[in-house]
C-alpha cells in the first residue's frame, strides 16, 4: 500500500510538472506572437453612372466567390515574398489579394472559362495587414455582379490572367435579398440585369 501511494504521488508531479511546463509555453507563444501591423489607406473613386460602368467595363459577370487566396506584395528582385516589413509593403504600394469566382452568368465581354481570378488591393501577412476603405471585398460563398477590366498596372505579372473592378468598389454589386448593391448605387437585381442587357443591344 505504501508503494502504491508513492507510486501515485509520482505520477501526480509528473502530470503537474507536465501541464505546467504546457502553460508556460502557452504563454510565451502568445507573447511571442505580435499583432500585424495594420495600414488604412482610402482612394477617391470616380463617380460614374451606370451607363459609364458598363461602357468601360471589359466583362461584365455576375458570379459567385469560391474561394480567397493568400495575399501579396511586390516584391523587389531578390528580396524574399513571403517576408515583409510594414516598410517594406508600404514602400512596395500595399498588398493585394486574389479570389477565385465561379461565373453564373457573362453580360459583356469574351471569356470562355467558368472560373475567374479577380483582384483587390487588400490584404494581409503576417507582419502587415493592409486596408483601403475605397476597395472591394470578396467574401466566400457572396454573390456579385462585376464591372471589370484587365489589370495592366505594375501588379500585371504577378499570377497573370486576373481582372480587378473598373472602378473600385463602386464598380462591384454584391447581391443580398434580390437586391445589387455597391459602394454609391443600389437596384433590384433583375432590373439592373435587364438594364445592362438593353444598354449592350442597344449600343450594337
Amino acid at each position: 500500500r505504501q508503494w502504491y501511494r508513492k507510486n501515485l504521488k509520482s505520477k501526480i508531479f509528473v502530470l503537474v510538472f507536465a501541464a505546467s511546463i504546457l502553460l508556460i509555453g502557452v504563454i510565451f507563444s502568445g507573447i511571442s506572437k505580435k499583432e500585424p501591423v495594420t495600414i488604412t489607406q482610402s482612394d477617391s473613386i470616380e463617380l460614374l453612372t451606370i451607363d459609364e460602368k458598363i461602357k468601360r467595363a471589359e466583362i461584365i459577370v455576375v458570379g459567385e466567390v469560391k474561394s480567397t487566396l493568400p495575399s501579396h506584395w511586390l516584391a523587389p528582385e531578390g528580396k524574399d515574398s513571403r517576408k515583409a516589413s510594414p516598410e517594406d509593403v508600404f514602400e512596395s504600394g500595399g498588398l493585394f489579394t486574389d479570389s477565385i469566382i465561379s461565373i453564373n452568368q457573362l453580360l459583356k465581354g469574351d471569356y470562355e472559362k467558368p472560373v475567374l481570378r479577380v483582384r483587390a488591393f487588400v490584404g494581409e501577412i503576417e507582419q502587415v495587414r493592409w486596408v483601403n476603405t475605397s476597395q472591394p471585398s470578396y467574401t466566400p460563398g457572396h454573390k456579385y455582379l462585376l464591372f471589370l477590366k484587365n489589370d495592366t498596372g505594375p501588379t500585371a505579372g504577378i499570377e497573370p490572367g486576373h481582372f480587378m473592378s473598373i472602378n473600385s468598389a463602386s464598380a462591384v454589386y454584391e447581391i443580398v435579398n434580390g437586391k445589387a448593391i455597391s459602394k454609391d448605387d443600389e437596384w433590384v437585381f433583375e432590373d439592373l440585369i435587364t438594364y445592362i442587357q438593353n444598354a449592350l443591344q442597344s449600343s450594337q
